[in-house]
């Protein structure tokens, strides 16, 4: 895409299962040059749960980061600064980076709902442009753009080829909220039912997953071996989702739009099971491929899993690649 080409892009975002370096490789695929920065810092498992229950205890911590930052970055000009769901920069920081970055245009994506990220609503203000994965966003703040999330281009090809599909049903994601309880839920309802199963279940920290063990009752019975501690390969991940017949997804219950597993699943043409009921206003939204449960009451629908998979139209499935993700968002 030309209008990448040579151009200038500051990028900040939390690692997060390596999206961030995706994003960062398809940008300069396309001709850009990027300067990519850890939103958080590169935190410890302690900062990532300071940053969600008590961010100020790092504030010396995120000035200096930020500083250095921008005192490196003073005698570059940058075309673009994008920020990809910010959790730590403060309106005072950006505001030092806008003054460095007089001509640069500033852009921030959320693919988090700005309902659970405070920092995200005090700092609007300091970008020209806003974009959002959900529409409740927009409808909170109508500087919001929504513009679903997006799947890499690893999954189209690996939807082109077969596999002999070993598991029935996997899930692959973050425990949150009440995901436990779905995830726990369809997996015995599976097993009972003699089907092969693949669900890793990831904790961003053992200390995060003792808070919840004393004070959960959810979580009383778990064991630590039922969860993992450390993020799963994007080569492992593709392996499992290339091997199931039906990808488990279950969305924070505050957020209305879709999560990255659930636009990957487009892009593999794979079937998916999931609580969101809003993707039923998605345009790629097929019965048959996407089987919608409720969270307070998950059903595993056995005859859904043994349907085979319905194509859809090949402009819907381009609309949700990186590269048109990324051109929406740059504006080019």
């Amino acid at each position: 895409m030309e209008k990448f080409v040579n151009k200038k892009i500051l990028f900040f975002a939390p690692k997060f299962f390596n999206y961030e370096i995706e994003i960062k490789k398809k940008l300069e695929q396309l001709g850009a040059q990027v300067d990519f920065y850890d939103e958080r810092m590169n935190p410890s498992n302690l900062d990532k749960v300071i940053i969600r229950l008590k961010k100020d205890l790092l504030t010396k911590k995120i000035e200096s980061y930020y500083n250095n930052i921008i005192d490196r970055s003073k005698n570059r000009k940058y075309d673009y600064v994008f920020f990809l769901s910010p959790e730590t920069i403060t309106r005072e920081l950006l505001q030092k980076l806008r003054r460095n970055q007089k001509n640069a245009k500033f852009i921030i994506y959320m693919y988090d709902s700005i309902k659970n990220k405070k920092n995200a609503r005090e700092i609007l203000n300091e970008f020209d442009s806003h974009f959002s994965f959900d529409k409740n966003d927009c409808e909170i703040d109508n500087r919001f753009k929504f513009r679903p999330l997006f799947y890499l281009d690893e999954y189209s090809k690996l939807a082109e080829k077969s596999y002999n599909k070993k598991y029935d049903i996997s899930f692959i994601g973050t425990v949150h909220s009440d995901r436990y309880e779905v995830i726990k839920s369809i997996k015995e309802q599976a097993i009972s039912n003699g089907l092969n199963v693949n669900f890793f279940m990831y904790f961003p920290s053992k200390i995060i997953y003792l808070v919840k063990k004393i004070f959960d009752k959810s979580y009383k019975n778990t064991e630590i071996k039922d969860f993992s501690f450390e993020s799963i390969s994007k080569d492992k991940v593709l392996d499992i989702i290339s091997n199931s017949k039906v990808i488990l997804d279950i969305q924070h219950p505050k957020q209305v739009g879709l999560t990255m597993r659930t636009i990957e699943m487009l892009g593999m043409k794979k079937k998916l099971i999931t609580t969101n009921k809003n993707i039923k206003n998605y345009d790629f939204y097929n019965s048959n491929n996407i089987k919608i449960i409720d969270r307070n009451n998950p059903i595993l629908d056995l005859d859904f899993i043994k349907k085979t998979y319905e194509e859809i139209e090949k402009k819907i499935y381009e609309k949700y690649s990186i590269e048109r993700w990324l051109r929406d968002i740059f504006d080019v």
